[in-house]
């Protein structure tokens, strides 16, 4: 059989049989939200449903007198619903919809009388209870982002496995604390946990906690997303007048990059529009870091900012499935600047590493449709693969190598020249 090595090349290894058959470790999504995967596999989703539908949906659960309700994956072309319509539905429970994007959400006036908001209200509107970004915080912290975090981790944990990921780089500290993760002592399947900080101070705080002593990632959001017009553009929106929003200060940020280099912790930076990327670039231009760090979507992005990206070393975390999901609205929302959307074959060609993830809950982990679609816009099977594979090991210091001894995918011809679903092998422990 042959085994793909950490050089990126098929060896051939005699066995017992010595069958044709290809060896690769199993699948790392880089980005991910693991407990988040997990209530969206356990709750209702609203996507591609209507209002009426959503209400329904809503209704059944209020049947069952839950403390809260909060329901994922509403967009625009399908339902629009705000405040009134939730409070037609019950003003005694509080109620989020969270749209698809994970960035903006709607609540009923339960929330609204039941938070204080005013250190975030520049993110809600109170008349038609639409919040975002810093007050879908806020409304975790209050009420709490699960209903079941156990039980999350265990259904995303099936779900993944079944597909063929063995590692996953996730994003779960979010209105739970360390204490509360459910698979910081799992052994069966590895979870690379990033610690999601809104500020400094915040960063601080968590040092002091110990959060560093086991996990070796600071996560910042730099803005939001395009669906919900968050994503800080360097022109305005070309169906609103807006920018997006800027969530740092550059001398917050600068502190921030200075603490990770300082104390040997990857920085993975949420950044979609060219706005974030350009004040990402220019704090990093006046730290001049010297360890690898991460841009998580980088979305839009100028050609000059490419070769930035690259002098810098920078990773950048890239996801597919969002050319398909984002064609409803990028249009719209970008005009001709749609042509700086989605540049991953520029960052190949310019020799910037990627990794490939679904940033699910927003899209379904699906490792064997992303690497097909990178097919499509000439990104060869081979690199793909690898970066699946091999690529995060230099992040979270996972050895993919040693683990094909106990776990692997097997595909019955050459992956780098026809992709097919291959078997999972795999030891219980």
């Amino acid at each position: 059989m042959f085994k793909l090595g950490r050089n990126g090349k098929f060896k051939f290894i005699s066995t017992k049989h010595n069958k044709q058959l290809f060896v690769t470790p199993l699948i790392t999504d880089s980005h991910l939200h693991i407990l988040g995967l997990g209530e969206k596999l356990s709750q209702p989703t609203l996507e591609k449903k209507k209002l009426s539908e959503i209400k329904s949906v809503i209704e059944e659960i209020v049947s069952k007198r839950p403390n809260k309700i909060v329901l994922r994956g509403w967009t625009e072309e399908f339902a629009i619903p705000d405040k009134d319509f939730l409070d037609s539905i019950n003003r005694e429970i509080p109620i989020m919809l969270v749209r698809r994007c994970g960035h903006f959400a709607v609540v009923n006036s339960k929330v609204l009388e039941s938070i204080d908001f005013l250190d975030s209200s520049n993110y809600v509107d109170f008349e038609e209870g639409k919040i975002k970004e810093g007050a879908i915080d806020k409304f975790y912290k209050t009420f709490g982002p699960f209903t079941d975090v156990k039980n999350n981790y265990e259904t995303s944990k099936r779900y993944l496995k079944e597909k063929g990921y063995g590692f996953v780089h996730s994003d779960d500290l979010h209105g739970i604390s360390q204490d509360e993760l459910p698979f910081t002592h799992d052994n069966d399947f590895f979870v690379y946990e990033k610690v999601a900080v809104k500020g400094y101070n915040e960063l601080l705080k968590y040092y002091e906690l110990g959060y560093f002593n086991e996990f070796k990632c600071v996560k910042i959001y730099l803005d939001g997303s395009l669906g919900a017009r968050t994503a800080l553009l360097l022109n305005k929106y070309t169906d609103s007048d807006t920018y997006g929003e800027e969530l740092w200060e550059d001398t917050e940020l600068n502190a921030v990059v200075k603490f990770c280099e300082d104390n040997g912790l990857h920085l993975a930076a949420h950044a979609i529009g060219d706005g974030a990327i350009e004040q990402i670039l220019r704090v990093f231009e006046m730290v001049n870091p010297k360890l690898r760090h991460r841009i998580i979507h980088a979305i839009v992005l100028k050609s000059k900012q490419i070769e930035r990206i690259k002098k810098h070393n920078l990773i950048v975390d890239i996801q597919p499935q969002f050319i398909e999901s984002d064609k409803v609205f990028i249009a719209d929302r970008l005009g001709e600047r749609v042509k700086d959307a989605f540049r991953f074959y520029d960052l190949y060609k310019s020799q910037v590493p990627f990794f490939i993830s679904s940033d699910a809950p927003v899209e379904e982990p699906n490792w064997l449709r992303d690497i097909k679609r990178l097919k499509e816009i000439g990104i060869p099977y081979n690199y793909s693969l690898y970066q699946l594979t091999y690529g995060p090991e230099g992040i979270d210091n996972i050895d993919r190598q040693e683990s094909m001894e106990s776990k692997a995918l097997i595909f019955q011809h050459d992956p780098f020249v026809e992709i097919s679903q291959p078997k999972i092998y795999q030891i219980e422990n």
